[in-house]
């Protein structure tokens, strides 16, 4: 999943964790703070040594600007919170924030606006670790967090907004149908409390682990060797598909995948669009992978 231009990396395949919330920002942003304190204490305090300023330019993160992260995910209104580190390619941590006071009138328009996190790891930290460690770190960020959905898995992370390096990115996803790509930001802005599916883990709260008839209903459609069903709470589950995250492709069917597609199709997701570059037919069909024959 690397596209390269005069030599440098501008993507990398990631193990990438997403939560989405159907609250304001007020409402979770200590909850925010805890899961980005567990993620450092997880994968080192040195992982994320950048921040983006209110220009968009990064800047070294010390313990000035420390509390300028901290001040932001503190806006009551709107926010988004960036950081990363100055490793290359295909080496790269982030962390992404987008905080909305989803009562205010600037959202009216936007009836499907959450709030919601993300924290990538490179696929360096998944070798070096195991695929046990990264399913602990997701369950110990869902455990501090109030989500309505949630998923973790293989996706193209980088600097997506090229439409050139989208061009590139999009036959190797393609390829490999357990390789997602997103745009956060574009995603926050419709998916409500419905669910991106599927992931190699898909975490799942209400409203539609209550529609669907909660964790009895999922044990009961879901019988592919190697997928899980586990009840983290009375309204909250979450759904692992095998012992480690597969990017798929002709000799990698991924028929778990396509199985869990089809069950949660009534509560999914489906973006209008994808991210920036990203031809709207091809979109469609990438999309929709797991679902069409």
């Amino acid at each position: 999943m690397q596209v390269t231009r005069k030599g440098r990396a501008f993507t990398q395949e990631s193990i990438c964790i997403c939560f989405y919330f159907s609250k304001s920002t007020a409402e979770v942003s200590s909850d925010i703070l805890g899961s980005l304190r567990v993620f450092l204490e997880t994968v080192g305090m040195q992982a994320l040594t950048l921040y983006a300023n209110e220009d968009g330019e990064w800047c070294d993160l010390d313990d000035a600007s420390r509390e300028i992260i901290r001040a932001k995910l503190l806006r009551p209104i709107r926010t988004h919170v960036a950081l990363t580190d100055d490793r290359p390619h295909p080496d790269k941590y982030e962390f992404n924030y987008d905080g909305k006071d989803l009562h205010n009138p600037m959202f009216r328009r936007n009836p499907g606006a959450v709030t919601a996190v993300q924290f990538i790891l490179p696929t360096s930290w998944l070798k070096a670790h195991g695929p046990q460690r990264v399913r602990d770190l997701a369950l110990a960020l869902a455990s501090r967090l109030p989500f309505n959905s949630g998923h973790v898995g293989l996706s193209a992370t980088g600097f997506l907004d090229g439409a050139t390096i989208m061009k590139d990115l999009v036959p190797q996803l393609l390829q490999h149908p357990g390789v997602d790509v997103m745009d956060l930001l574009l995603t926050a802005y419709d998916i409500g409390t419905r669910l991106r599916v599927p992931h190699w883990m898909t975490f799942i709260g209400d409203p539609s682990l209550s529609e669907m008839g909660g964790t009895d209903f999922l044990r009961s459609q879901l019988h592919t060797p190697g997928t899980t069903v586990e009840s983290l709470d009375a309204s909250r589950a979450v759904v692992t598909l095998g012992t480690a995250p597969e990017p798929g492709g002709p000799d990698q069917p991924l028929p778990a995948y396509r199985e869990l597609a089809r069950v949660l199709e009534p509560w999914a997701f489906h973006a209008p669009h994808g991210p920036p570059g990203f031809p709207a037919a091809t979109f469609q069909q990438w999309d929709r992978r797991f679902l069409d024959d």
